[in-house]
């Protein structure tokens, strides 16, 4: 398997380009590409993710309107605020102009 990150706005190369158009077409072959991991390893990808989805209470201030336009998604609306929060994380941009 082959990675590569993009710098957020780079645009990919023509290469790059035909490298995902490549990959689009294979076959996935499941057992090759995802082979079976161990009790061991499965144990320790449990603990991992158990670790990284661990929650903790804050106190947040919003205003009336806010909180009512979250409340207004339903059920799963504090998971939601707490998905684009991380994210956000991801556009240092973003934040230097709203801070």
């Amino acid at each position: 398997m082959v990675r590569e990150t993009l710098e957020i706005g780079a645009k990919p190369t023509d290469a790059q380009i035909a490298e995902i158009r490549a990959a689009a077409e294979r076959h996935i072959n499941y057992t090759e590409d995802a082979p079976r991991l161990s009790a061991k390893e499965l144990a320790e990808s449990k603990k991992v993710n158990a670790e990284n989805r661990r929650k903790v209470n804050c106190t947040l201030r919003l205003s009336k309107a806010s909180l009512e336009w979250w409340k207004s998604l339903g059920d799963g609306y504090t998971a939601a605020m707490s998905r684009i929060l991380e994210e956000a994380q991801n556009y240092p941009e973003l934040l230097k102009k709203i801070i």
